[in-house]
């Protein structure tokens, strides 16, 4: 029906906005439900690479079948099938998504992960370096559809607190233009930290955004900065983002917070933040790798019981104390499959003959009957997985 057709009871302007409620609304429950806009891996060729910062790039990626994209929830990630060169397993990694909705093309942003500072004799990222090292213009990789429940919903008009530090800013960029994007002017804070310019991804699009809109205050913070690097021009304050900066930047807490970045810091502002009046349900965020999911998740459960590995032959007893089952599965030797180790990509499903489990947190996928997400799942008494 057109618009001119209505009756003219019906107000065109609030007929267009319900519509786009309906779709957001859509979009979102899809999202919580992780339902795919296609069913397995598709192609995709990269058609892109940008130098972001140091040691961080974008690949944009375009279908091989030239059909348009499936629209996604800014947050949320796509999950790629790698295939090393040297062959062998292909790893499955997950990598959010840092641009807003294009049918024709998607944009992720990914930093090479060094080796952690205290091994330095250990590997860099495998997933991170075969991206930076073995992908490039015109190469086809394997993806999922967008998936997670990390999402902003860009038709609302409530303020909301953008908090991420490094390459957690990835999803929150996405959120960011996004929201800019709908129009609706809404009071947007980003507060993003970085050792110094030369690690800042996207900073001359940040500056642009916050030049030309007003309702956008952005707070860059460098716990590094270089020699060049100058004070209230290029960066807002020196130091890292603590909930002490968070309250001296915010006029209240009357707002909703979007955090993603390492461990440390999402332990300790996700508690502060609840402690300062904020509801949990108003404090948003995505963590990474399993140690964060373990320290910001549900309690584990402390009695012993067993645990059966069916097809390896195993039995081991839970206490309650190993981490996820993933973990509990490698310490008894166990070989399980895996991904994202953080409960996105749902490459760690494992059937569950008997038992129950409990997440350790929410899940980016859904969890079939009978099956068990092993690298965020515990027991909470005896089961038996088919592995």
């Amino acid at each position: 029906m057109e618009l001119a057709a209505l009756p003219a009871r019906i107000n065109p302007h609030r007929q267009v906005r319900q519509e786009r409620r309906v779709e957001v609304t859509a979009r979102a429950a899809r999202a919580a439900h992780a339902i795919p806009e296609w069913e397995g891996w598709r192609p995709l060729r990269v058609v892109a690479i940008v130098d972001e910062a140091l040691g961080t790039k974008s690949f944009y990626l375009s279908p091989v079948d030239g059909r348009p994209l499936a629209p996604f929830a800014p947050g949320q990630y796509l999950t790629f099938r790698l295939h090393p060169p040297a062959g062998g397993d292909s790893l499955v990694r997950c990598y959010s998504l840092s641009d807003f909705p294009h049918e024709d093309y998607y944009r992720s942003t990914i930093k090479l992960i060094p080796p952690p500072r205290d091994r330095p004799d250990l590997p860099p990222g495998r997933g991170s370096s075969h991206f930076h090292e073995h992908v490039h213009v015109g190469d086809v990789l394997d993806a999922r559809a967008p998936a997670g429940t990390f999402f902003l919903d860009t038709l609302s008009a409530e303020p909301v607190v953008l908090v991420g530090a490094g390459i957690g800013i990835t999803p929150l960029v996405s959120m960011l233009g996004a929201a800019i994007h709908a129009g609706r002017r809404r009071t947007i804070y980003a507060l993003f930290g970085f050792r110094n310019s030369r690690e800042q991804p996207f900073k001359e699009h940040l500056e642009t955004l916050a030049r030309d809109h007003r309702n956008l205050h952005l707070h860059v913070n460098y716990s590094a900065p270089l020699a060049r690097d100058v004070l209230y021009k290029d960066f807002n304050h020196r130091g890292r983002t603590t909930i002490e900066r968070i309250r001296e930047v915010l006029p209240s807490n009357n707002f909703h917070f979007y955090l993603c970045g390492p461990g440390p810091m999402m332990e300790a502002l996700v508690p502060q933040l609840v402690a300062w009046g904020v509801p949990e349900s108003h404090v948003h965020f995505e963590a990474f790798g399993p140690a964060s999911v373990q320290r910001m998740g549900k309690r584990q459960p402390t009695s012993p019981c067993e645990v059966r590995f069916e097809r390896s032959g195993r039995t081991a007893t839970w206490e309650g104390s190993q981490g996820s089952l993933l973990e509990f599965a490698e310490a008894c030797g166990v070989r399980l499959p895996f991904g994202c180790r953080a409960g996105s990509c749902g490459e760690c499903l494992t059937p569950l003959r008997s038992g129950q489990v409990a997440l350790l947190k929410s899940s980016g996928v859904t969890v079939p009957p009978g099956q068990c997400l092993t690298c965020v799942s515990v027991p909470t008494g005896p089961v038996v997985l088919d592995a």
